[in-house]
């Protein structure tokens, strides 16, 4: 499938710039330390209480993934950028309401970013 689509664009497409924009959004390699960081905060947010919430661990890891995905180039980055100003957001403090809606926000975008990596 791949390979269909890369002779498409090049017979379709002959700019290298378009190309080039086309690249960004591929799949990149499968990277077993951004996959571990991912689980990891995975398992941070499964452990924060609402009733007294500790964002700390998961505001250090949510940094490192997102400034990895930032130096890789990799098309999570959006996503994962965004994880991480809403954890930020949600270490301000709220309600156990706004803790809980957003510990849910934060496993649904996780969850974007490992279905995204699947398979590579």
């Amino acid at each position: 499938m791949k390979k269909i689509l890369v002779v498409i664009c090049l017979a379709l497409l002959p700019s290298c710039a378009v190309i080039d924009s086309v690249k960004q959004y591929w799949p990149r390699d499968h990277d077993p330390v951004l996959f571990n960081q991912l689980v990891t905060l995975d398992i941070e947010l499964t452990y924060i209480n609402c009733e007294k919430p500790d964002w700390v661990k998961a505001k250090a890891v949510a940094e490192h993934v997102e400034r990895y995905t930032a130096w890789r180039k990799d098309p999570q980055h959006t996503n994962l950028e965004g994880l991480h100003k809403h954890i930020e957001r949600m270490s301000q403090g709220g309600s156990k309401a706004f803790c809980e809606l957003g510990k849910k926000t934060a496993l649904q975008r996780i969850d974007a970013a490992r279905s995204a990596w699947g398979g590579r």
